[in-house]
């Protein structure tokens, strides 16, 4: 007979291992309950503390899990550190302006991990099948793979381009096959909307990045 007991363990460190800093997060939450938890039997000595402990573990699982994967509360805050994190990370190694990454993925996904287009790209820079694994990406939804992947196929697509940012964008979103046959940004209305778009999303995040520092140098 299943254990639920294990199943359950099974289960949550499944979820756990495919969210960034999740493991932290399911403790700190843990560590929240459970001082809630003390607080309450101080106040109601009658209680049994080692039956209220085992029931509010298993509620906290679940539902610190719930509010991390649906976006409310601080598991979105989280959530978006943990992808602002991967960015800065990801921009490093392929030296590219983080800002540049933020843009993509603003108007690929906005900022949504587990998204799926009608065309079937994947995750939060909308990766293709093909192009996740020629990318060595195993897991378009693993935030850490699919950033480090789209940005590695975003600074392949500049180098090819000589640098120009809007035909590595257009190669980005239409392929390069269509790039250079084009000569040019494709006549696709899809493209040539996403162009003007990507690049709008760079300056602002340039731009209030900018502003943020030039606030502090005056503090």
């Amino acid at each position: 007979m299943i254990n639920p007991v294990t199943l359950h363990n099974e289960i949550l460190n499944g979820i756990l291992d495919r969210i960034p800093a999740g493991h932290a997060f399911h403790q700190q939450m843990m560590g929240n309950r459970t001082a809630a938890a003390s607080r309450a039997t101080e106040m109601a000595p009658e209680a049994s503390p080692t039956q209220s402990t085992s029931t509010s573990q298993n509620n906290v699982s679940f539902n610190a899990i719930l509010e991390y994967m649906s976006g409310g509360g601080q598991g979105d805050s989280l959530l978006r550190q943990a992808i602002e994190t991967e960015i800065e990370s990801a921009a490093l190694r392929h030296n590219i302006d983080p800002n540049l990454v933020r843009a993509v993925i603003r108007a690929e996904s906005n900022y949504r991990h587990d998204v799926v287009s009608h065309a079937g790209a994947m995750g939060l820079m909308q990766l293709m099948p093909g192009t996740a694994a020629s990318l060595g990406v195993t897991d378009p939804f693993d935030i850490r793979q699919n950033i480090d992947g789209g940005t590695m196929y975003l600074r392949r697509m500049l180098d090819m381009f000589d640098n120009d940012l809007s035909l590595a964008l257009a190669a980005y979103n239409a392929g390069q096959g269509n790039v250079r046959r084009h000569g040019g940004i494709p006549p696709f209305r899809e493209t040539m909307n996403y162009v003007p778009r990507v690049k709008q999303y760079f300056e602002n995040y340039a731009l209030a990045q900018y502003r943020v520092a030039a606030e502090d140098s005056r503090l």
